[in-house]
């Protein structure tokens, strides 16, 4: 297995410390760090000139995993090492705000508008066929594509993520499809921790009109009988159905795990899910990646995984629904 990480034009192979690459399934920009050792006394050892801005290239045995600017540079006195930070697509996407109202337009259709107002390279983007009305007026790019597609996933029950695929084209996913990697106790999974809360429980949503009296009730009984009871307030809003909103405000038992591979695989990252199979924590099955680390140093790639029981999206809100 070999790496290549490429830097303003240079190879840096011969410098390189470590490389740590990693994503969220809620900050969506994947982000490569990177140490390089900075020895002025060394005469043999390569100078390496790097500026913000600079177009950083890593690639896993000739595949490209990420591209992207250099956007912090990181240096310490007393330390020999240079810390570099780069970011991909994805974050002019998090970072930019758009200016448009949206009407009758799917969330396919209102992702491919916001790239190309963006500058952004498009790949594809799950098509939903469901026409949304959203004005969204100065307001973040990646949070208009998640309210669109989070509209759409209160119809058809369906959950998306935007990524970058191939590091050079923004894509938007159904989320939780299986990416083939499998973690097993017995060779390749170092470590396992597995998690139950209860503390963000919501079994009852009680529904109000605008003038706040209350008109319905939505609850988890078993969830009160077994857990006791936490109850929310909805209020109905414009263009949406309480039922279906205060439905999506009920929470109960929630499992989280981690995971940590002694053989990194790159296809293993947020967004997708993986197969573990570990029988001490009772972490079994499919597990859908929430965020990942990846760490390549001394010619090894390990990674650390946190993981989800249920496939759950970064919903956003369309506010102000109504036609003026």
């Amino acid at each position: 297995m070999s790496y290549e990480l490429n830097a303003g034009g240079k190879q840096l192979a011969e410098v390189i410390e470590k490389v740590t690459w990693s994503g969220d399934s809620k900050q969506v920009a994947r982000t490569l760090v990177f140490t390089v050792a900075n020895k002025d006394s060394d005469r043999f050892l390569p100078k390496v000139n790097i500026n913000e801005g600079d177009q950083v290239q890593f690639l896993e045995d000739g595949k490209l995993l990420f591209s992207g600017p250099v956007f912090d540079i990181e240096k310490s006195g007393s330390g020999n090492m240079v810390t570099y930070t780069a970011f991909d697509l994805m974050f002019y996407v998090t970072k930019s705000d758009i200016n448009r109202v949206f009407d009758n337009e799917a969330p396919e259709a209102i992702t491919r508008w916001i790239c190309s107002h963006l500058g952004i390279p498009f790949g594809a983007a799950a098509a939903t066929g469901i026409p949304i009305y959203m004005p969204w007026l100065g307001k973040k790019a990646y949070d208009g594509i998640m309210a669109a597609y989070t509209a759409a996933s209160r119809k058809n029950g369906k959950k998306y993520i935007p990524l970058i695929k191939n590091a050079t084209q923004l894509y938007v996913i159904e989320k939780g499809a299986l990416c083939g990697v499998v973690l097993d106790g017995s060779y390749n999974l170092t470590e396992a921790n597995y998690k139950t809360s209860l503390q963000n429980m919501v079994d009852r949503v009680l529904i109000t009109d605008k003038d706040g009296n209350q008109i319905g009730v939505v609850e988890d009984t078993a969830a009160q009988q077994k857990y006791g009871v936490v109850q929310t307030v909805y209020k109905q809003e414009d263009g949406k159905d309480a039922q279906t909103e205060a439905k999506a405000l009920l929470k109960t038992l929630e499992q989280t795990g981690s995971v940590t591979g002694c053989q990194g695989d790159s296809r293993a990252v947020s967004g997708y899910a993986l197969i573990v199979q570990e029988t001490t924590t009772g972490l079994f099955g499919k597990f859908y990646i929430e965020s990942d680390t990846h760490t390549f140093t001394d010619g090894k790639h390990e990674m650390a995984l946190t993981l989800a029981f249920s496939n759950m999206m970064d919903e956003k809100e369309i506010e102000n629904q109504s036609r003026g």
